[in-house]
Parts: C-alpha cells; structure tokens; sequence
C-alpha cells in the first residue's frame, strides 16, 4: 500500500475500535441489567464510565504523540483499551464493570484524536476528504457495531465484550505500520495556539459538546430504552439503531462535495436544523412515525459531525484535534445522564421537543453569525462556522 494508503487504514482502525465503547453495547443495555442485577436506568453509569476519562486523555493522547511519536501514543491506547474491554467478559458485578468501563476509557479517550491526528498526515490535496472518511468511519460502525452487538449479546451476555480484545492485535499492527516518529519530528504547538483558542475553535467546541449530548443521550441512549420499553425485542433495537447510523453515513458522503467545496456555515445550519425537525417530530408524532422520526436524527448526526471534524482539523495545523475529542466526550458523558434525568421527571415527549428546540436555536445563531460574515465568494469563510 502507499504511504496515504496505510495511514488511513491504521486512523480508520483506530476509529472503529474507538467508537465500539458505547454503541456496541447500546442494545444489550436491558440484558446487562440483569447480568449486574440492577435497574435498567443505572445502565447509563456504564456508559458514562467509559467516556468519561476521555474528558482528559483526548488531550493527553495527542500530547504524548508529539512528545513519543504517534505509533507508541497509539498502540498504548489500543493495549489498555482492549485488555480492560476482554476483563469485562469475565465480570458479574455492578462496580467491577463500572471500574474495568473507566479503564478502558482512559485507552478509549484518546484512539478517536489519534486516529484524526493521523489521518491528517496525507497529502493535502486528500486531506479534507480523507477526514470526511475518517467521520464517516464513525457513523458506518454505529450501524454495524448494534448489529454485533445484538448477535453476539444473544448467544450470551458476556460475549460482545470479545469484541474489544480485537484491540490487542490492532496494538501489534500499528506498532509495525506507523513509522517509528521521533519528538522532533512530530508537529509541534503554533504560537498562536499557545495564546489560547481563536474565536472560531471555541465555537467549534461548543457545538461539538452539544452535539454530542444529543446524540449520546437522545439517540444512543433513549432510543434503545424507549423500544425495550414498549416491548421491541433485542434484534429490533439493534436494527432501529443501525438504520439511525446508516442515515448519518449516508449523509456524511452525500455532503463530502460540499464540504470539499468549503460550504461549512450551510452544512453546520443543515445539521442543526435537521436535529430540530427530527427530535421534535420524535416528540409529538404519533406511534410508527415517532419511531421513523428518530431514525430521521441520523441525518442530524452524519451531515454536522465531519463538518465540525474538518474544520477544526484546519485550525493550528490540526492542534486542536485532542481538545475536540474531549469536548466530545464531555458531550457524551453528558448526554446520557441529561436524558436519563429528564425522562425521570418529564414525559418523553416534553423530553424530545427540549433536545428539538436546542438544536432549532443552535441553527438560528450559526444562520446569524453567517449573515454577518457576508462571505466574498460562492463558498464560505472560515468564520462563518
């Protein structure tokens, strides 16, 4: 393979192992209830375990890339993600699987920054492209890994947690793929990202936070717990979260020329847009069409995440990339518990139309900072994301 060749096929890697922490277990969520003996809603608690150190070892990763090279930052995160990922099979206690869950997020928390850190590294005239795909990477396992993870879940409750140890091997193939870097050879902080985040990279991370609250908390968490609840089995939870991804992809690709052709402030307003349309009809339509509508936030999901991804990735040659991934886990932390908490009080419907407005208003704002920018040109600015 070429050089741009075998480094999106290690970023790609390392981005479907990353994002299996949460979505292959979404639907299994109600079995491993019973495996723990606990209540359905203290599920979130696993989740949010596993997301939660990468708060700061988005960070960290990225850091002790440039310091030790990317091969050895990689290949630590992949062995402690996949070694506490195969524990857990083993595990039939509550606070066991939430500790194992923060271990392997602490590995976790770092392969998706990692993977967009590297993947950056192509040639530049792929380089846009080639980090839509790595977005897309994303949004295609979250429908293939639901899938794995209703089948594996089953044949018994333990054996998705196999899945994880594929980390292990991952470690051995990038250790022999990825040039051994030395420090000074890795990219090194801008001045100007030593002054702190321009304007535009705090807006990016705002939005990636929110975005991802949405997502992890009214999507991947409600919509499995709200089938179970009224009596969709195992199998159809996993192909209604599939279907929910599938869109997303489907939209990243459809939405690559536009991107391409630097239409961020569209793209970034189409995405909050579609969120609001989808969760609100989530919230009042009835039966069937509430269902379809929540598979409709997929759309959401796929045209927004390789915007946000793209452009922080052309900040500060790609600087930013460690403090985007935190963000996003922090979104993801977040969410689940957000939505747990809502639902506790409110009805599902008041829940959905809040996630709606929220993302309505988000759309509002970024179409006013757009006509405020007044772009010179058929595409837009930078700033007008």
């Amino acid at each position: 393979m070429t050089r741009d060749a075998t480094t999106m096929a290690v970023a790609f890697g390392a981005t479907a192992l990353g994002v299996s922490s949460v979505s292959l277990l979404a639907p299994v969520l109600p079995e491993l209830a019973v495996r723990y003996g606990v209540g359905v809603d203290r599920m979130a608690y696993v989740q949010t375990a596993v997301m939660l150190p990468g708060i700061v070892t988005g960070v960290l990763a990225t850091r002790l890339a440039r310091a030790r090279g990317r091969r050895a930052a990689l290949t630590l995160c992949l062995l402690l993600f996949g070694a506490a990922g195969l524990a857990l099979a083993a595990v039939t206690t509550f606070p066991m699987a939430v500790l194992l869950r923060a271990l392997q997020g602490i590995g976790g928390g770092g392969l998706v920054a990692l993977s967009f850190l590297i993947v950056r590294s192509v040639s530049p005239g792929r380089r846009v492209r080639a980090i839509g795909y790595n977005a897309a990477v994303v949004s295609a396992m979250m429908v293939v890994l639901p899938l794995i993870g209703s089948t594996l879940g089953g044949f018994s409750t333990a054996a998705p947690f196999a899945f994880y140890g594929l980390a292990l091997p991952a470690a051995a193939l990038v250790w022999r793929a990825l040039p051994a870097t030395t420090p000074e050879q890795s990219p090194t902080a801008s001045p100007a990202s030593r002054r702190g985040p321009p304007r535009e990279v705090l807006g990016i991370l705002a939005m990636t936070v929110l975005m991802n609250v949405l997502v992890f908390g009214w999507m991947l968490l409600l919509t499995p717990l709200l089938l179970d609840a009224n009596g969709v089995d195992l199998t159809w939870r996993g192909w209604a979260l599939a279907a929910q991804s599938a869109l997303a992809t489907a939209a990243t690709f459809a939405t690559g020329r536009w991107r391409s052709g630097g239409r961020f402030a569209l793209l970034t307003m189409a995405g909050w847009a579609a969120g609001a349309l989808f969760l609100v009809g989530a919230g009042v339509l009835p039966g069937a069409l509430a269902v379809g509508a929540l598979v409709g936030t997929g759309l959401f999901y796929g045209v927004l995440n390789p915007v946000l991804a793209a452009r922080i990735g052309a900040v500060g040659e790609g600087e930013w990339f460690g403090w985007w991934q935190s963000c996003a886990r922090t979104g993801q932390v977040l969410g689940p518990v957000a939505a747990a908490w809502l639902l506790a009080g409110q009805s599902i419907t008041l829940v959905l139309v809040l996630g709606g407005v929220l993302s309505g208003l988000v759309a509002v704002v970024v179409l006013g900072r757009a006509m405020r920018a007044a772009p010179p040109g058929p595409t837009d600015t930078p700033t007008a994301v």
